[in-house]
């Protein structure tokens, strides 16, 4: 099975049941809750004596009576952020992991019900509010501290300053001021502040782009000749401390020290605040959880009592969810499943399910689209041709032994997300032809191996041919796909026309070749000529037949003209021969380059150099591979028959960020 087999689903439900029952889905997650506000004409599946229990008349699409609707999601939206900013603020107190500590570090595995619960408790412990006062009182210490070094270096520059303005202006016979002016290359305003008879000064500094002086004027000469202190650019300085500079200095770091160790030990709490941490994560959990569940009842409908939900589920998680619901709801829920038909082919979600080897290479097929529901899943085609193409990309014991080791042990050994995890386990599969590819061609880290099957020195035209061999073999496939998917929609026309008649068309070339090259069957040629000729003529006459007119002929003539598609479509795949070549001869230089070092240099420096330039060919050679591999499965063969644009099966689900969830299993109930 690839892709699963989907079934109709319909409830009716006590209004009051409906939180425990989304509860139920969430944990199952089976279930994907259709919107029935998107399709004004949708029934439920519901016998007669079904529909006088229902009420179905008053049901009311979008489920606007079920809850608070709009401002029960703003509420938990807001709630979400706030714990994701704590706790992203709270892990930068935590010590450091290393990174392979981290990754080593598994998730805790809990009960559906552990995680609503545990969330619940959280939320009337106010852990986030004592963590968030933590953060409060921090910033505000902060800024504190921040502020008293902007006033440390403010006044540290007048630290000479031995009388404070304040007592300055207490001068009965004198005017005293305290401020700056600026320092300019030719001293301007020292020289105008010296020569002005009513003035008298004192420097207390001086830096690149200022004096700090005393300014001491003379009441009766300032009255013979008014000063303008503009005329100096003359600044005064603000200073609202009663202590001179020196001492204030000094009342600074008793101030700056009581305000760290008053830092440290908030820093400290949250350092220590491990298990905080995980109550902020499990209240994030439930909290995301309830908000889906919310998001949820929007696609509901619902009458005075009633509540109605519409979804898909897979064929066979069925039986779980019913006997799920019959434990614990029994006969107080209305559940009726029914069979999918080409209506409702636009709109079932698709689920991939492939054996384990076949599964990692469904990210080839998403990368591309997913297969509608009435599609078939190409993964399992797929997969070996990728396999082939990966492997004779890069081809090489060493390299594909070390990629081997290098998934694997992180697989074994390392917690990883599923993303990550499902990425590691397909480029494991893809070691193993990197090796098998690599006996063929007889590579060890571009070291020619006693035993090889082909030489990327000498058998390059031999690889080319098997290149293209690979290719027409790709592209006989997609023609034979092409043409039973068209032939499952009943479009018989389009099926022979890009379909089957291409694929005996290139048959009969393959057998043209053949028969040409081996005169011992020279019977292949002609074999291969009629082939050619009969179902050239069968695009043309199907192609009238299938329009009802002459016009139908030109249509005919344009497909024969994409003849030219398949060349180069045969062309691309001489890229299987051009990079495994070129990477076996990236390999070898990089070999001769060590094998030129002296001795004692070659078995010192020579090895990290080695390594380096080794590891450098395997990341490109991998890239090339995935990309170029990638490429060959979505134009040359892909673009034959897939079509895609399918929806991926989305179910009510726990949110599984930080904790994994354990599956309910049919045997576990």
């Amino acid at each position: 099975m690839a892709i699963s087999q989907m079934q109709k689903l319909s409830l009716i439900l006590p209004k009051e049941q409906l939180d425990d029952v989304l509860l139920v889905m969430q944990d199952l997650r089976h279930v994907e809750v259709r919107d029935l506000g998107q399709d004004a004409s949708w029934q439920l599946a519901l016998s007669e004596n079904q529909v006088q229990l229902a009420e179905v008349s008053s049901f009311d699409r979008g489920g606007q009576e079920v809850l608070a609707g709009e401002e029960a999601l703003a509420y938990f939206l807001k709630r979400q952020q706030k714990l994701e900013n704590a706790i992203a603020q709270l892990k930068t107190y935590l010590p450091k992991q290393g990174l392979i500590a981290s990754l080593r570090q598994k998730r805790r595995l809990l009960d559906f019900s552990d995680v609503e619960i545990q969330g619940r408790e959280c939320l009337e412990e106010n852990v986030l509010k004592k963590v968030q006062s933590l953060f409060r009182e921090h910033d505000s210490l902060k800024e504190q501290l921040q502020k008293l070094e902007d006033n440390r270096t403010q006044i540290s520059k007048w630290s000479n300053l031995e009388i404070t303005p304040k007592e300055l202006s207490k001068f009965k016979h004198i005017k005293a001021l305290v401020g700056t002016i600026p320092n300019t290359e030719d001293n301007q305003f020292l020289r105008q502040l010296q020569e002005a008879e009513a003035v008298d000064f004192q420097e207390v500094f001086r830096s690149e782009t200022e004096y700090g002086v005393i300014l001491f004027l003379h009441p009766r000469e300032e009255k013979k000749a008014p000063i303008n202190f503009e005329d100096f650019l003359f600044k005064p300085l603000e200073y609202p401390y009663d202590l001179v500079p020196a001492e204030q200095l000094k009342e600074f770091d008793v101030a700056e020290k009581l305000l760290l160790e008053r830092i440290q030990g908030i820093e400290g709490q949250l350092r220590d605040a491990q298990d905080s941490l995980e109550q902020l994560e499990l209240e994030l959990e439930a909290v995301t959880n309830h908000h889906a569940r919310e998001l949820a009842k929007k696609k509901l409908a619902a009458s005075q009592y009633l509540v109605a939900i519409e979804g898909w589920i897979e064929t066979s998680e069925l039986p779980l969810f019913k006997q799920k619901l019959q434990a614990e709801y029994g006969d107080s829920i209305l559940l009726t499943e029914s069979e999918v038909t080409e209506e409702d082919w636009d709109y079932v979600p698709t689920q991939l399910r492939n054996h384990p080897l076949i599964e990692p290479f469904e990210m080839i097929t998403e990368m591309y689209s997913l297969p509608k529901y009435y599609e078939k899943d190409p993964t399992p085609y797929v997969a070996p041709f990728y396999f082939t193409f990966f492997g004779m990309m890069i081809a090489d014991v060493g390299y594909g032994l070390l990629l081997f080791l290098a998934t694997g042990l992180a697989l074994r050994f390392f917690s990883l997300a599923k993303g990550t995890k499902r990425f590691l386990q397909f480029f494991n599969v893809l070691s193993v032809s990197v090796s098998l590819w690599g006996l063929v061609y007889g590579s060890f880290f571009a070291f020619e191996l006693p035993v090889q099957l082909l030489s990327t020195t000498d058998d390059v035209m031999v690889i080319l041919v098997l290149s293209v061999a690979f290719g027409f073999i790709t592209v006989l496939t997609a023609l034979f796909l092409s043409g039973r998917q068209k032939m499952r929609m009943k479009d018989y026309a389009e099926a022979y026309n890009a379909g089957f008649a291409w694929l005996l068309i290139l048959v009969g070339v393959i057998f043209l070749i053949v028969g040409m090259m081996l005169p011992s069957m020279a019977y292949l040629a002609t074999i291969g000529k009629w082939l050619m000729i009969l179902n050239a003529i069968g695009i043309l006459v199907v192609s009238v037949i299938a329009s009802k007119s002459l016009a139908g002929l030109g249509s005919g003539l344009y497909n024969l003209y994409n003849a030219t598609g398949y060349v180069s479509d045969l062309v691309s795949f001489t890229r299987l021969m051009a990079l495994g070549v070129s990477g076996a001869s990236i390999g070898t230089a990089f070999n001769m380059i060590v094998g030129l070092l002296p001795t004692p240099a070659r078995f010192t420096v020579g090895i990290l150099l080695f390594i380096a330039l080794h590891a450098v060919n395997l990341a490109l050679s991998l890239l090339s591979g995935y990309v170029h591999g990638a490429r060959l499965i979505f134009v040359e063969f892909f673009g034959k028959f897939y079509e895609g644009g399918g929806r991926a099966f989305n179910p009510l689900r726990p949110a599984e960020k930080y904790f994994d969830i354990k599956k309910v299993h049919l045997e576990d109930k």
